[in-house]
């Protein structure tokens, strides 16, 4: 019987232990929640590290803006938007959301600040690939639509809001990192490459000033990742150690896989490590641990490779958000439609054809609204990028007034 059957009888006699229940999974949602917000941390030191020092502040303020604005945002039209297109309802929780009548321990309101930190990591993805030359005001707007509404409206379509095309995405990699990878592409394809990253046609290397934050970053993305996974079953009588084992061993397996593809490169290394992270999202609740540390090891591996692959296309991705959550996620889920097969040792009842359709959804939508988003705005703000100048100068400077180490 369902949560809400209990309480419709007001003389159910297990209405209280229904109550104690509630109280649970509120508490469950609160903390899964706060595990993943940590990841707003996590992106900011991964994403810090591997941006110049003149550029350091302006990565922390996007970061801090996403939270911030995400919050709003999904308050008012995502949360909403991500289950319902019906304007009655957004009607309903408008008035709501003016006076403190949340039945059920406010159970709604969990569940929302649930959407929250995943709607915010969707984003917050998108910040790393445009780093470094993009209007800030650029950015927020861009942030603004996505949390509001590009993230929402791809979370409707699918598994986790109507259902309409139907797939297996248990926390996210087609709904979140797949999405925000892409999204990413094509707002960075809008943007341009940074000053001096091709030179006749060649990719030059620009070096992160700050490799150990970046690692640092890495491991706290880690441990939010918990939080993103296993909370996941939304209640507590539905978690499972199983969401555990397999999202541990397929951090495991990226690292291994990205240390072996990039001979031993500590970047590409804790950047394997989210990739595999991101890959496991999707069948994390249907294969098995083994299935899980090979998905892993596919991610991390393929993350230098496509790295080098985005740079000859002429794209500038700083932070590798493309390979780390873009075809890291898109694998993950479809591996999840290979190795979900209970001849492989998963759970059963995963379609391929499914998965393969979901990748290319998430594609094709990312990739093209990311694009479009990007001239929208740009059409608004004067243009996406900040002059040849503040380029050069930093944005930390330019954009903030401020540089992270003014005693250097």
């Amino acid at each position: 019987m369902a949560t809400a059957d209990l309480f419709a009888d007001p003389t159910n006699i297990v209405t209280g232990l229904s109550t104690l229940a509630t109280s649970g999974d509120v508490m469950f949602l609160v903390l899964m929640g706060v595990l993943v917000f940590s990841m707003q941390l996590g992106f900011a030191l991964l994403e810090g590290g591997q941006v110049r020092k003149k550029n350091v502040n302006n990565v922390m303020m996007k970061n801090m803006a996403d939270w911030l604005i995400g919050a709003v945002s999904w308050l008012f039209i995502g949360g909403v938007l991500s289950v319902s297109l019906v304007p009655a309802d957004f009607f309903s929780w408008w008035g709501q959301i003016f006076t403190t009548n949340f039945a059920n321990n406010g159970i709604d309101l969990a569940n929302w600040f649930f959407g929250l930190v995943f709607a915010a990591t969707a984003a917050t993805i998108v910040s790393g690939g445009v780093a470094e030359r993009i209007k800030f005001k650029s950015y927020l707007l861009m942030s603004i639509i996505i949390t509001a509404i590009l993230y929402p409206l791809f979370v409707y379509l699918g598994p986790w809001g109507s259902g309409m095309i139907p797939f297996n995405d248990y926390a996210g990699s087609f709904v979140v990192h797949g999405l925000g990878g892409f999204l990413a592409l094509g707002a960075i394809a809008a943007l341009g490459p940074r000053i001096g990253k091709f030179v006749n046609k060649k990719a030059i290397s620009i070096p992160g000033h700050n490799i150990p934050m970046s690692v640092f970053g890495a491991f706290v993305l880690a441990i939010g990742w918990y939080g993103f996974n296993v909370g996941s079953s939304f209640a507590v009588a539905d978690i499972s150690g199983l969401v555990c084992a397999t999202t541990t061993l397929a951090m495991a397996g990226g690292g291994i896989g990205a240390l072996l593809a990039s001979k031993d490169d500590v970047l590409f290394t804790a950047n394997g490590i989210v990739a595999g992270l991101v890959a496991i999202c999707s069948g994390t609740d249907v294969v098995s641990p083994i299935g899980a540390l090979i998905i892993g090891l596919v991610a991390g591996i393929q993350v230098p490779i496509v790295y080098k692959i985005v740079e000859k296309m002429g794209l500038d991705d700083v932070c590798g958000v493309i390979p780390v959550h873009g075809t890291a996620g898109i694998l993950g889920g479809i591996l999840t439609g290979v190795f979900g097969m209970a001849a492989l040792g998963g759970a059963g009842g995963v379609s391929l054809v499914n998965q393969l359709i979901a990748a290319g959804l998430t594609v094709v939508y990312g990739t093209g609204l990311g694009f479009g988003l990007g001239k929208l705005v740009g059409g608004f703000t004067g243009g996406l990028r900040v002059t040849e100048e503040e380029e050069k100068m930093g944005l930390d400077l330019a954009e903030h007034k401020l540089p992270a180490y003014p005693d250097e």
